[in-house]
C-alpha cells in the first residue's frame, strides 16, 4: 500500500505522499494550515500521522499484543498540547470488542485507562472536544447499544442515552457543551441524538436504509449529518433530507454556515456556499479511486479531507491505500 496527499490552495488540488508505512486513514482534525492529526490503522495496528505544514510524520502511539483488528476512528484536539484519539480492537483473551483511547498532552500519546466498568463490550467512533477537560466520545456495543462518555479532565464516564438495542453512534460534534449531536444508526433507520448540557435525547428525523456517519454543528444553530448518498439539514426545528448531487457522502465539515464541504466514495466532494451545492472530483491521479472518510477545516479557509485510495493489486482485486487530503487557503 502507499499514500497520497492533497492539499487545495491557489484554486486547485496539490498531491503530497503522507508517511511511511501505508495506512488506512479514517479522520482528522487541525489546529491550524501547519498542524493537523490524521488516525487510522495499518497492519492490524492504530496509526497516528502528524502534519506540519510541510510533511506528514508518524508519531509513536501505544500498541498492544492481545488485541486484534485494533483502528483509530475518531480524533480531536483543542491545543498543541491535548489532543484524543479514539477507536478499538477485540481482544482476543478476553473474547469481546474494548474501546480504544489515546491522549496527547504535547509530548507523546498515552493510552488511557477507563476503569472496570468501562473497558469492554463496545468500540469508540468518534470524539469531540471543547477544552483540556471537557470532551465527548461516543460509539457502541453488543447489547450496550449506543454509548456515550464524557471526559472531565480526570476520568472518563458513561452519560445514560436512549437506547435502541441495535444503535450505532458513528459521530459527534457540538458548538458547545450545552449543543452536541450524535449520529448513527438504528438498525437501518438513520438514529440522531441531541445533548443539551444536560441529558441525551433522540430526536427523530426522516426515514432511511442507511448509517449517518458523520455530523456538524454551527453556530448559528443549524446542523448537517451525512450518511450514504445524501445529507440532513438541521433548521434548528427539525431534520430534512438535501441532495448534495452527490452518489455517496460519508464525512462534512464546515467553516461557516455558507461554507461547507462534503464528500464520499468514488471521489466526489461537494461545496455549499449557503445557497446551493457544486459538486466535483477528485483531481489526478485520485479521480473515482479516492474514498473519503473523514475531513475538518480551519479558518479561515482551511480543508482537510482524508480517506483511502483503490487501486489494482497484482492479482487484478482492488487494493486501498491511504489518502490524506485536501487543504484550501482563502
Amino acid at each position: 500500500m502507499r499514500g497520497a496527499t492533497m492539499m487545495l490552495a491557489a484554486g486547485g488540488w496539490n498531491v503530497a505522499p503522507p508517511a511511511d508505512p501505508p495506512a488506512l486513514l479514517n479522520d482528522i482534525v487541525a489546529l491550524s494550515p501547519s498542524e493537523a492529526w490524521a488516525v487510522g490503522q495499518t497492519q492490524n495496528h492504530p496509526v497516528i500521522q502528524r502534519w506540519d505544514g510541510t510533511a506528514w510524520a508518524v508519531v509513536a502511539s501505544p500498541q498492544s499484543t492481545s488485541v486484534i483488528g485494533a483502528a483509530l476512528l475518531g480524533v480531536a484536539a483543542v491545543s498543541p498540547t491535548a489532543a484524543i484519539a479514539v477507536g478499538g480492537a477485540y481482544d482476543r483473551l478476553a473474547g469481546r470488542e474494548i474501546p480504544l483511547v489515546q491522549h496527547w498532552d504535547g509530548t507523546g500519546w498515552t493510552a488511557r485507562k477507563l476503569g472496570p466498568w468501562l473497558d469492554a463490550g463496545y468500540v469508540l467512533t468518534s470524539v469531540a472536544m471543547f477544552s483540556c477537560d471537557d470532551a465527548w466520545a461516543v460509539g457502541h456495543g453488543v447489547p450496550n447499544g449506543p454509548v456515550a462518555l464524557h471526559w472531565d479532565g480526570t476520568s472518563w464516564t458513561r452519560i445514560p442515552t436512549p437506547t435502541p438495542a441495535k444503535g450505532r453512534l458513528l459521530a459527534v460534534a457540538g458548538t458547545s457543551p450545552r449543543d452536541l449531536w450524535a449520529v448513527g444508526a438504528n438498525e437501518r433507520t438513520p438514529l440522531t441524538m441531541h445533548f443539551d448540557g444536560h441529558a441525551w435525547r433522540q430526536v427523530r428525523g426522516p426515514s432511511g436504509d442507511r448509517p449517518l456517519t458523520d455530523v456538524v454543528a454551527l453556530s448559528d444553530g443549524s446542523a448537517w449529518a451525512a450518511g450514504g448518498g445524501g445529507l440532513l439539514h438541521w433548521n434548528g426545528r427539525r431534520w430534512r433530507r438535501v441532495d448534495a448531487g452527490l452518489n455517496s457522502v460519508n464525512t462534512l465539515t464546515a467553516l461557516s454556515p455558507t461554507d461547507i464541504w462534503a464528500a464520499g466514495g468514488r471521489g466526489e466532494i461537494a461545496h455549499f456556499d449557503g445557497s446551493k451545492w457544486l459538486r466535483t472530483d477528485s483531481p489526478p491521479p485520485l479521480g473515482g479511486s479516492a474514498v473519503w472518510l473523514g475531513a475538518t477545516s480551519v479558518a479561515p479557509g482551511t480543508v482537510w479531507i482524508v480517506g483511502s485510495q483503490q487501486t489494482g493489486g497484482s492479482s487484478g482485486s482492488p487494493t486501498l491505500h491511504s489518502v490524506t487530503a485536501l487543504t484550501q487557503e482563502d
